[in-house]
């Protein structure tokens, strides 16, 4: 078959108005790196003949299906974009009408590459053939004449394959489905066998072997080999003149893809086998390097495997390393040339043999002659940067370690940077926390080689030895950067860098989070007297629990029950109420006790003690959700323990919603974290009154019932958030109004609840019995209440008169609105959209309740 004479006018014509897209991968897949395809899977990533998985994974050993091969096939003939433009049904009925593949499918149908079986059928699913795969691509290099001249399927295409070298290093029986390594190779071999053309017709058929390849004559890609001797702003003999994506191998001078970028600067100084893709306009690209295996003896030694390094005058440099540092006898050694140059994380410098062991990174030793003595010597030595905040407005990554920051600003023509994750290029914004970056600057500062580490190890340290750290039966050394202290024991997320070393550590708290209240304790009776103390819990539970016999207190461990009862009492007669930390054994027996060390002095933070790092009056602020100058999160427990009360039923467990804005609390706050996050906070002094941000609650129905505890409390139910709902209150007593009258069906309130969703405290807003009575309140600075008539009504707003008052217009955007008819005794309340809202007149005396929270009117209540 000739691929001049298959090409239709149609297709041919799309090609003309079509560039051909090549997606690649920027690197050989780590799968791929030890397999004898890689130099063809590598090339054909590259070529965007045939990728990886969404996972950078190649899976070399797979089977490949014949619809995946179809398009194989189809873009190594520089299709690709046809295709595209082909998805529609294929003639074969075992293709589903919106299969991938189908426009793949539809040009290797309208090329004759493929022809399906005999039964019509195409098998897109099913896994291609040695002898399959080898007939398509006899095919798309012309050769078809020639195998039906020798049998045909299979026999034809097999013969005529392996003597135009498509089985080279690929050889298998026909029947055996066939691996996309093994593809890879027979499709990259394929691309340059001289191709087959018919240059007769008619009763004069002829075919020649022309001087054409796919490679270059169909996908316009040039081969060619050479040394890299410089790349951008680096080169191997000084200063270069070459933009940032420019290289030069040899005489010539090429821009680099962007995927292909990273990967070329590590091979400055190479002999490399590279590829040059022509782009439209004339323009081309080299799209892959990779280093030439017969022309670059290269050697690779991390910094801490170099053992010394020895200079004479006038003599070659001889460097002493280790193979297997922990295991290997010997050192070995190698020779640099007395005028060897170096290139010192990326740029040339004078020579500087101090400069070949860094403190960390890695050296590469490069004989480009092959006499074994080294004529390069590629220095990176390495810091690390691990990531705490990403700003991108001033374009800086800052370090958790107060390592100073790193500026990697784009339009700094002056500096040029890369930064790399799994090989491939990435953003400063992809950067995330926690990142380990492994920078590598120039001496200069203009050229920062930045690599991403992705590794981390979750575990529990369990052996020490000098620097080094045993998790999960593994031995990690710890890196330059990581100065604090890694302790037996200490568990968290430990982050690793490029080189394997321990960069940072994420460690969860060796602490106690398992609050609990003391309130008494005592000793047992008895022979053998154990302690029994009465706890308030972080979960709101009041139990009497036991100790074992012996008992760790504050880490010293075979305390007796005695000696924990006197450390409580403090010195005094009785046990002192305080907040303490436990842990319990599979019989519900204390074991571990821990009292609060008392950093309220000072304001320290012990990030590895229990402590009360504040005391005293604070004020919320609940913009910034602080307490004073500490953060309140959801996590962080609040304990509600009024000064002076010993009896744990009256506590209560509370959500941060405790807190009003710009309210004062008397406080003891425990475990502060670095970021200023408190764990837990006791509150000893608060206002019982709602939030001011709480939703209104109009009431409509009181009763009395029991609660858990067979305790006489009040059940309200009312409408609050647009529905009807119900609470219990706390405690008897609490749904009164100012005089001690209990509240009634139409009087608005604002509700504070606990954790249980028990009301502990209400604000009175409108009584219904007063409905006669305008008035407007401004409660705290956030919230006020208007009660008054509507004396004009807009599609989106109302005005509001209070009593003889200026006239206000209030906004109706997605406003919560209500119905209260207080004629009636049932069902007086409903949820009304704001059209209800009437203008005030004498028929229709209906005034309206308005709830405006930081100047937002939230709820609206129509007093009829």
């Amino acid at each position: 078959m000739s691929i001049s004479k298959k090409l239709t006018a149609g297709i041919l014509s799309a090609m003309m108005t079509l560039s051909m897209a090549v997606t690649s991968f920027a690197a050989l897949p780590s799968d791929a790196t030890d397999t004898p395809y890689a130099e063809a899977i590598e090339t054909l990533g590259a070529l965007g003949i045939m990728v990886g998985d969404d996972d950078g994974k190649f899976r070399p050993e797979a089977t490949i299906r014949r619809s995946e091969f179809a398009k194989v096939a189809v873009t190594a003939m520089g299709l690709a974009d046809v295709a595209a433009s082909s998805n529609y049904q294929t003639k074969f009925p075992d293709v589903a009408a919106n299969h991938w593949a189908n426009g793949y499918i539809n040009v290797a149908t309208q090329q004759g590459v493929i022809i399906g079986d005999d039964e019509g059928n195409f098998r897109p699913d099913d896994s291609i053939t040695y002898a399959e795969a080898m007939a398509m691509l006899v095919r798309i290099t012309g050769y078809e004449p020639a195998a039906l001249s020798r049998g045909g399927f299979p026999t034809g295409y097999m013969v005529v394959g392996a003597q135009n070298g498509i089985s080279k290093n690929a050889a298998a029986s026909s029947n055996q489905d066939v691996s996309r390594g093994m593809v890879a190779q027979m499709s990259f071999n394929a691309l340059t066998v001289n191709l087959m053309e018919q240059v007769g017709f008619g009763n004069e058929a002829k075919f020649e072997v022309v001087d054409k390849t796919l490679l270059e004559d169909v996908l316009d890609v040039t081969k060619g080999m050479g040394q890299i001797s410089a790349v951008g702003i680096s080169s191997i003999s000084g200063n270069s003149t070459l933009k940032d994506n420019e290289v030069r191998i040899g005489d010539e001078v090429f821009t680099v893809a962007e995927s292909a970028l990273p990967e070329v600067r590590n091979l400055l100084g190479f002999t490399v086998t590279y590829y040059v893709a022509e782009r439209a306009k004339g323009n081309s690209e080299l799209i892959l390097a990779r280093s030439n295996e017969n022309y670059n003896n290269a050697t690779t030694i991390v910094t801490g495997n170099i053992e010394d390094v020895k200079a004479e005058p006038s003599k070659n440099i001889i460097v002493r390393y280790w193979l297997d540092k922990e295991n290997d006898k010997n050192t070995k050694s190698l020779s640099v040339s007395e005028s060897a140059k170096m290139i010192y994380n990326g740029k040339a410098i004078d020579f500087d043999v101090d400069k070949i062991k860094p403190e960390s990174g890695r050296v590469t030793f490069l004989d480009i002659d092959s006499d074994d003595v080294y004529d390069l010597v590629f220095v990176t030595s390495l810091s690390n940067i691990v990531v705490e905040n990403v700003l991108t407005g001033s374009h800086k990554v800052t370090d958790k370690y107060g390592n100073p920051s790193l500026v990697l600003d784009p339009e700094d023509k002056d500096v040029k940077f890369t930064i790399l994750r799994s090989g491939q290029v990435i953003s400063l914004a992809d950067l995330k926390e926690w990142d380990v970056l492994s920078v590598a600057k120039s001496l200069d500062g203009s050229i920062i080689s930045i690599e991403v580490a992705t590794e981390k190890v979750s575990g529990k340290v369990t052996e020490i030895e000098d620097d080094k750290r045993t998790i999960n039966g593994v031995q990690y050394e710890i890196a330059k950067n990581y100065v604090e202290e890694i302790k037996l024991g200490d568990e968290g997320d430990f982050y690793l860098d490029i080189e394997g070393k321990i960069a940072a550590v994420n460690a969860q708290s060796t602490l106690s989070s398992n609050y609990a209240y003391v309130t008494s304790a005592a000793l047992s009776t008895g022979f053998n007297p154990v302690l029994e103390m009465m706890l308030f819990t972080k979960d709101g539970e009041v139990s009497v629990v036991k100790s074992t016999n012996k008992i760790k207190l504050n880490g010293v461990s075979g305390k007796t029950p005695a000696e924990v009862l006197d450390h409580l009492k403090n010195g005094g007669d009785s046990v002192s109420a305080q907040l303490i930390t436990f842990e319990k054994n599979a019989d519900g027996a204390i074991t571990q006790l821990n009292t609060a060390k008392d950093l309220s002095a000072s304001g320290e933070i012990d990030k590895n003690a229990f402590a009360l790092n504040a005391a005293g009056e604070m004020t919320y602020n609940a913009t910034s959700k602080k307490l004073g100058a500490y953060r309140i999160t959801d996590n962080t427990i609040i304990l509600n323990i009024p000064a002076g009360e010993l009896e744990p039923t009256e506590y209560s467990v509370e959500k941060a919603s405790f807190f009003d804005d710009n309210q004062p609390y008397t406080v003891q706050v425990y475990d502060v974290r670095e970021d200023f996050s408190a764990q837990l906070v006791i509150v000893t002094s608060a206002t019982a009154s709602a939030s001011a941000e709480a939703p209104l609650a109009i009431i409509d129905q009181i009763a009395e019932v029991q609660n858990e505890d067979n305790e006489i409390v009040q059940r309200l139910y009312a409408y609050q958030n647009g529905q009807r709902v119900s609470f219990e209150t706390e405690s008897d007593g609490l749904l009164v109004n100012e005089d001690g009258e209990m509240l009634k069906r139409g009087d608005v309130v604002q509700l504070k609840l606990n954790t249980k969703n028990e009301i502990t405290g209400v604000r009175v807003l409108f009584l219904a019995a007063e409905k006669g009575t305008e008035f407007t309140a401004t409660i705290g600075t956030d919230l006020d209440i208007i009660y008054g008539r509507v004396t004009k009504k807009f599609p989106g707003s109302i005005n509001v008169q209070v009593a003889d008052g200026a006239i206000s217009n209030y906004s109706l955007d997605n406003v919560t609105v209500y119905e209260l008819n207080t004629t009636k005794n049932s069902n007086a309340i409903k949820v009304v959209d704001a059209n209800e809202i009437t203008q005030y007149d004498d028929l229709d005396e209906s005034r309206v309740l308005i709830k405006m929270y930081k100047d937002v009117v939230e709820e609206i209540v129509i007093v009829k």
